[in-house]
């Protein structure tokens, strides 16, 4: 394993164990280990010494940041694959430190290049999103540790792509071409479906908001239509595991991008978790056939 996947690797046991403690023990756990856990609206009430919390809007940064990162991803890539650039020797050193230097290039360019518009699309959605759309509570909170690690990912996906990208690490003839013409037709689904579950991301921000669009309320609501009909959280946390998962099969080779893949995986389904049963416990009303993670099973 190389230092980015030991990263990702500690960073999804560290949930899986921390998770599994919060859902199977938090009545007997400290109050100060729960409220580094959670945060926004099942967050713990009441202020703690031991944590150190931001606000919730401070969400905007990470998208701030990850549009001029991957801007500069972009334009490395086109640049390298489009106009026959070198790759920078600082960013092979960067790689060859994070990644190691026996580097292997297993997916094709037109799988990396395709990937990477993919995420970038989601980035640029996301960014738009927090700026326009999203509702943040002028109370709600989050640990800084939440913060810290929302900007460490953003960074890993970049990194994950190009460490075991063509040009970027050893490179056999067959993964030297770039034709995205002929991209295969489980990429193309995959694509089709990823755009799919982007779509499906506007309705929480919108509870809060009237006919104009101002902001009218800082409560929260029970969201109602599209696949809220099915799922408790579809048009982020869903709709993210399932565009991971498009942009995973299309770097099916890429074996540090299963990392990433399975650290978004683990949170997101937590966070799922979270909010299903924040909601069940607020709300009367909430619908009863309405599930958490697979439409009508569970």
């Amino acid at each position: 394993m190389n230092l980015l996947q030991i990263v990702f690797c500690v960073l999804t046991a560290t949930l899986i164990v921390y998770s599994s403690l919060i859902n199977l023990l938090e009545p007997r756990l400290p109050q100060f280990l729960s409220r580094v856990f959670r945060y926004g609206k099942f967050a713990v009430p009441g202020k703690s010494v031991f944590a150190v919390e931001v606000p919730k809007a401070w969400f905007k940064h990470f998208y701030i940041l990850a549009v001029v990162e991957y801007i500069c991803f972009m334009g490395l890539l086109s640049l390298v694959y489009f106009a026959g650039m070198a790759v920078p020797p600082q960013i092979n050193s960067i790689l060859n430190t994070l990644c190691g230097p026996d580097r292997i290039a297993r997916c094709g360019k037109h799988n990396v290049y395709l990937a990477a518009c993919l995420l970038t699309t989601q980035v640029f959605r996301r960014f738009y999103d927090t700026q326009k759309v999203s509702v943040f509570g002028e109370q709600s909170k989050m640990n800084l540790s939440h913060y810290v690690v929302g900007h460490l990912h953003y960074l890993g996906t970049i990194l994950a792509v190009l460490c075991e990208a063509p040009e970027f690490a050893y490179t056999s003839e067959s993964h030297k071409q770039l034709n995205l013409i002929t991209t295969s037709i489980s990429d193309k689904i995959s694509v089709l479906i990823f755009l799919c579950a982007w779509k499906h991301q506007h309705i929480l921000g919108n509870l809060r908001k009237n006919e104009d669009g101002d902001v009218v309320s800082n409560g929260y609501k029970i969201p109602q239509g599209d696949w809220f009909k099915y799922l408790s959280c579809p048009p982020h946390q869903t709709a993210e595991i399932i565009m991971y998962s498009c942009v995973t099969w299309i770097l099916w080779y890429n074996v540090s991008w299963f990392f990433i893949f399975t650290w978004v995986l683990v949170n997101q389904v937590e966070t799922i978790l979270l909010s299903h049963w924040w909601y069940k416990e607020k709300f009367d009303d909430f619908p009863k056939e309405r599930k958490a993670l697979i439409p009508f099973l569970y």
